[in-house]
């Protein structure tokens, strides 16, 4: 067997990317936490049987050959991150890299080198300034987002969460692929966020749709925007920027340094290679794909339906019908991640992802909805 194309890939879930390499002519080999239905159905999968994410490292010095990539959920563990790329070759962002692209303070400062609008950040503290105030978590972990309240006067400050203004307005998401000096914007999509169709918790992301179609200035700002990102922190590889826009203006709140949910919106939409895209960033040799046009391209969306209780998955659903015959790679299946039969899945988690095409955004958010609702009946 040829070696030269496999790909190892680690993360909370790892369906999207191991497609995308699939699309791109690799051969991903998958340890996650659910080696959903469909995954397994496409590439060799394996659900992480020890500890989250620490059992990675059991798996990291396997002896098949080829490169590793990190999904969801490892970018907040750098040091993680650089134990396992001390032990195989990284298709990602290392430790020194994350330390700087999740700093909430140079992500503003490098918004505002791009002429961007940005929102104000500040240290934990017991009093908070006037006007809204998110408190998030640096990395990822403990408490979810929330509004600080007087109730978080009372916690002890911490290190590990700090405080963002709030900005009103509608979630967006900008994937940008870099080679560590400077960057190609790749596409846009509108983030869905606390949707209550879905079931999901406030702040927490559960889909995309796209592509939008910034104008010619709005699209170099982001481009100039992801350069100065990309030299600033030393990003190699795919990454997103999520940010909102409120009068037409984009405002950067994180960097996601890696593959991020939006992508395969983008992929399937464009017919984006975004994996060749990645790949040519640590593969000299590799050719680089050519940019995509979103002039025409049709609107395609995801969403994450989460559990409104405790269930088991069951046996029978129209989600059978992607596993007994799965779509080609390059177009949309109408579910994904698809959980074995039987599966527990506790109230709060996410069960599957589905997806919806349509000529505008609008129209796809609505069908979107309309899956949802008969998901509502059967789950």
């Amino acid at each position: 067997m040829d070696d030269a194309n496999n790909l190892i890939l680690f993360g909370a879930s790892t369906r999207a990317a191991a497609f995308s390499a699939l699309r791109a002519g690799m051969r991903p080999w998958c340890a996650d936490l659910f080696a959903d239905a469909d995954l397994q159905a496409r590439c060799p999968a394996m659900r992480l049987p020890g500890a989250y994410p620490e059992g990675f490292l059991d798996w990291i010095g396997a002896e098949l050959p080829g490169p590793w990539m990190y999904t969801g959920g490892l970018e907040n563990r750098p040091y993680l991150v650089e134990r396992m790329a001390f032990r195989r070759p990284l298709w990602g962002n290392d430790c020194p890299v994350l330390l700087r692209a999740r700093s909430p303070d140079l992500v503003r400062a490098a918004a505002l080198a791009a002429s961007l609008h940005a929102p104000t950040v500040k240290d934990f503290f017991r009093r908070a300034p006037a006007g809204r105030w998110l408190v998030k978590p640096i990395w990822g972990l403990g408490e979810p987002i929330h509004f600080w309240t007087t109730a978080d006067a009372d916690d002890r400050p911490s290190p590990l969460v700090y405080l963002q203004e709030f900005i009103e307005g509608e979630s967006r998401s900008a994937v940008f692929c870099a080679d560590g000096n400077r960057s190609h914007l790749l596409g846009v999509t509108r983030q869905l966020v606390g949707e209550g169709f879905l079931h999901t918790a406030p702040f927490h992301y559960c889909g995309s749709v796209g592509p939008l179609r910034p104008d010619a200035i709005q699209r170099q700002v982001l481009e100039r925007f992801g350069s100065i990102l990309a030299r600033k922190c030393g990003l190699r590889g795919l990454f997103g920027v999520d940010g909102i826009v409120r009068d037409g203006d984009f405002w950067p709140v994180e960097v996601n340094p890696r593959y991020t949910a939006s992508i395969e919106v983008l992929e399937y939409a464009l017919g984006l290679s975004a994996m060749a895209w990645h790949r040519a960033a640590f593969v000299p040799s590799a050719p680089r794909p050519a940019l995509c046009s979103d002039a025409s391209a049709p609107c395609v969306g995801k969403a994450v339906y989460f559990a409104r209780g405790d269930l088991r998955f069951p046996d029978d659903g129209p989600w059978n019908e992607v596993l007994r015959s799965p779509p080609i790679l390059s177009e949309p299946p109408a579910f994904a991640d698809i959980p074995h039969p039987g599966t527990a899945i506790k109230a709060g988690w996410p069960i599957l992802t589905l997806f919806a095409h349509a000529d505008t955004v609008d129209a796809c958010l609505d069908a979107l909805r309309r899956i949802a609702a008969d998901l509502d009946r059967l789950l």
